[in-house]
């Protein structure tokens, strides 16, 4: 039962914090003035992918169902059409995260010795080159690319994206916690 109740708190935690993140990220790029909404799919800096990888270096395979509610539940919001796509997209942007950990540490239980800044650097370029190779993959499935553009600028996009939105907000996350020390430690 115990068990059942940290997944259900994991779980709305990890919605949550993926929804909220995400709607920043769509506040950002219009508040820019982005010109079209593939801009809000491929940002150079994706932070939502930082939440991806955080929760999951966090709470390790208790974040796939949430990530893959909150995916869908953006997913809807932004397409209202092809359930199916958003359904097949949430499931590999959830799981990339997952694959890329595990490929890193052969475990998902993390201690905090095993986050180092080698390991999340290894954790966001093969999140991110996974997540990438899937998004630009599934688009070309469901007809968003033609095949000449399959793995061109887009591609890029959202490989840089993933990876810039992972380490800026790991720095964010570093810089918090340490600003916490310093203001707790007086």
């Amino acid at each position: 039962m115990k068990s059942l109740a940290n997944l259900s708190i994991t779980t709305i935690t990890v919605i949550i914090s993926y929804y909220l993140v995400d709607k920043f990220q769509i506040y950002l790029l219009t508040g820019i003035n982005a010109q079209s909404s593939e801009n809000l799919f491929a940002s150079y800096i994706y932070l939502p992918h930082g939440v991806r990888v955080i929760v999951t270096y966090v709470f390790g395979l208790n974040t796939f169902l949430g990530l893959f509610i909150a995916h869908i539940i953006t997913g809807l919001e932004s397409l209202s059409e092809n359930n199916l796509f958003i359904i097949t997209a949430s499931f590999f942007s959830a799981i990339s995260p997952l694959i890329a950990i595990y490929f890193v540490f052969k475990k998902f239980n993390l201690n905090l010795k095993d986050i180092k800044i080698a390991n999340i650097i290894k954790t966001a370029v093969i999140s991110s080159l996974l997540n990438s190779f899937f998004s630009v993959s599934i688009r070309y499935f469901f007809k968003f690319y033609k095949s000449g553009e399959i793995f061109s600028l887009q591609f890029l996009q959202f490989l840089v994206g993933d990876i810039l939105g992972v380490l800026f907000l790991f720095l964010i996350l570093i810089l918090f916690l340490n600003l916490k020390k310093i203001i707790f430690k007086s």
